[in-house]
């Protein structure tokens, strides 16, 4: 367990949970004026990041396409393209295919988890996504919209197992090749999520509110604000003294150490409630005419 404010070299780390508390980091430029970010993972080979990007007004993004799932969840201002505008409060959802420009007509500040590289044409020069490529592309399913954007207070709140904890599942990745959920948790004062052990990573933004992760034999604390990356093979428990609001992408189930399997804590033993959701619809190849 530990509290860091800078990157941790994964091939050093042990598996466990580290919190990164990112606040006074100065922003990293990423080649182009108004585009900047404070990020606790990046993979260039994979495309897969986790952090906060931010934008200036009238800042534009340029064409880009994503290669794999993206999510961006706003804190402030707002994004737009040909769908429309992403606003604070809700989360965005790109997927593979996904062809847009998007521009900032408000200063925005988003969290960031990518799943996958964006290509890039040729005019853009900067290097805002993991794992960019420059490239010749066309958007392949002009009837596919490319985002998915969700007001997380539009999204049910249902019960737990553990006393003072609720939970709105808000992605379940249906009709994708993976078994992931994306996820806020909602703690009370003084709930105690008993001991779990991870079985994929768990990508965690402490929206607000306080939390104590305990493994390893030690305890770290997180904050409104703080990033905290949760390894595979970990045994953790966590609690809030003040309560918290916590939003996560478990790429696998937990396990709990005591008691039944189901319900697990991460919602892999619920389905999304919506299924006519644009997101959970499997693509439907058009004859044109």
């Amino acid at each position: 367990m530990h509290t860091t404010t800078e990157r941790a070299a994964p091939s050093l780390r042990e598996a466990g949970i580290y919190v990164y508390d990112v606040a006074e980091n100065s922003w990293q430029g990423v080649g182009k004026a108004g585009l900047a970010q404070k990020v606790v993972r990046r993979d260039e080979r994979t495309g897969h990041s986790f952090g906060f990007m931010s934008f200036d007004t009238l800042t534009r993004t340029g064409v880009h396409q994503h290669l794999g799932n993206a999510f961006s969840y706003f804190l402030s201002g707002g994004l737009t393209d040909y769908q429309g505008t992403a606003v604070m409060g809700e989360l965005g959802i790109n997927f593979p295919g996904s062809t847009h420009d998007a521009i900032a007509y408000l200063p925005t500040l988003t969290v960031g988890r990518m799943e996958g590289p964006v290509a890039y044409g040729a005019d853009v020069q900067h290097s805002l996504h993991a794992g960019n490529r420059h490239t010749e592309f066309e958007n392949e399913f002009p009837e596919h919209l490319p985002d998915l954007n969700i007001m997380l207070t539009s999204v049910a709140v249902t019960g737990t197992r553990v006393a003072g904890l609720t939970r709105r599942l808000v992605y379940d990745y249906a009709h994708t090749p993976h078994q992931r959920r994306m996820t806020q948790l909602m703690l009370l004062p003084g709930t105690k999520i008993p001991a779990h052990r991870l079985t994929a990573l768990i990508d965690l933004y402490v929206l607000g509110g306080d939390v104590t992760f305990r493994a390893n034999g030690r305890s770290a604390h997180a904050k409104a604000g703080d990033f905290v990356v949760m390894e595979p093979d970990t045994q953790v428990v966590f609690e809030s003294r003040y309560g918290a609001s916590l939003l996560l992408w478990a790429d696998g189930p937990s396990i709990w150490e005591d008691g039944p399997v189901s319900p697990e804590l991460y919602g892999f033993t619920s389905a999304h409630g919506d299924p006519l959701r644009f997101a959970n619809r499997a693509p439907s190849v058009l004859t044109r005419r």
